[in-house]
């Protein structure tokens, strides 16, 4: 699945792709061999999905108007709805931009550079979305017509799941 979704992203208008490993990294690095992504280890994975946020930040390139954070385990998810995100952000100047589907938020989300800063903060097993709150005024929502690009896996049975509406 990693490899699938690396894949994918790389198809896109997305310019530098990071990959945060902690749990298996050598794995998953081996997963990922001779695909042009850079791996950064995130050795404090224990303490939650803010530390990989936080760990990637100062790998971002300089000149990168904003990150993209895309979990691992949407199998789903098209070049093109990634671009639609690139784009929405790029006519907006939104701090945050959002895909939506069946009137729900998903991932990935963009997140403008301007708030990196309050990323470098977050703490727990909580990403990005702990400063939504603050930023509700500023989130912008990018319509995706197909749901299942959103769609995550967290478990055997979400997989078994999305086998069956794939096959529909």
């Amino acid at each position: 699945m990693l490899r699938r979704v690396v894949r994918r992203i790389l198809a896109s208008r997305v310019r530098q792709v990071l990959v945060v490993v902690g749990h298996r990294g050598p794995a998953l690095a081996a997963i990922l061999a001779g695909l042009a992504v850079e791996l950064v280890d995130n050795r404090a994975f224990a303490q939650g999905q803010s530390t990989s946020v936080r760990c990637a930040l100062p790998h971002v390139e300089p000149a990168a108007d904003a990150a993209l954070f895309i979990p691992a385990d949407q199998p789903c998810l098209t070049p093109v709805v990634v671009d639609s995100l690139i784009s929405a952000f790029e006519r907006s100047g939104a701090p945050i931009v959002v895909p939506t589907a069946e009137g729900r938020r998903g991932s990935p989300v963009l997140i403008s550079r301007s708030l990196f800063h309050e990323l470098s903060r977050l703490e727990g097993d909580a990403g990005g979305r702990q400063i939504f709150a603050s930023h509700e005024a500023d989130i912008l929502e990018v319509p995706i017509a197909d749901a299942l690009a959103l769609r995550d896996i967290d478990t055997w049975g979400d997989y078994e799941e999305l086998l069956g509406a794939s096959s529909d």
